[in-house]
């Protein structure tokens, strides 16, 4: 929970990049590959089967233009921050039931720590 308050405080921060560090962003990188089957992270990249992840930190959930969303990922009030996107890694038909998101989730809390460091970083 620490290590989560940490990057909290960071994604907040407006220098960012410089308090992830690049071991973390690195590994965050790295796990994302399983993420790529159903997601784009570069910026321009089409929507997969869900939607492209570029600057999705600090976006409203579900309101990309272009991407059919579930009623529930429209209708959930998220802001994508450390937090939320935390908690939706963790288990997302549990964070947002009614997802169209079938992935199960990452169990370990340094996973989602670095894969959240990642698409922060991805959005430069």
């Amino acid at each position: 929970m620490k290590s989560l308050l940490l990057l909290a405080a960071a994604l907040s921060a407006p220098a960012f990049a410089q308090t992830a560090t690049d071991l973390q962003i690195k590994r965050g990188q790295l796990l994302f590959l399983q993420c790529k089957a159903c997601h784009n992270i570069n910026a321009g990249e089409p929507d997969k089967l869900g939607p492209n992840l570029h600057g999705i930190v600090g976006a409203k959930a579900g309101a990309r233009a272009n991407f059919a969303y579930s009623a529930a990922m429209q209708a959930s009030g998220l802001v994508w921050n450390a937090a939320t996107l935390d908690s939706y890694l963790a288990a997302p038909a549990k964070k947002v039931p009614g997802t169209k998101m079938t992935f199960g989730g990452v169990a370990a809390e340094a996973d989602r720590i670095a894969i959240i460091a990642y698409l922060a970083d991805a959005a430069k």
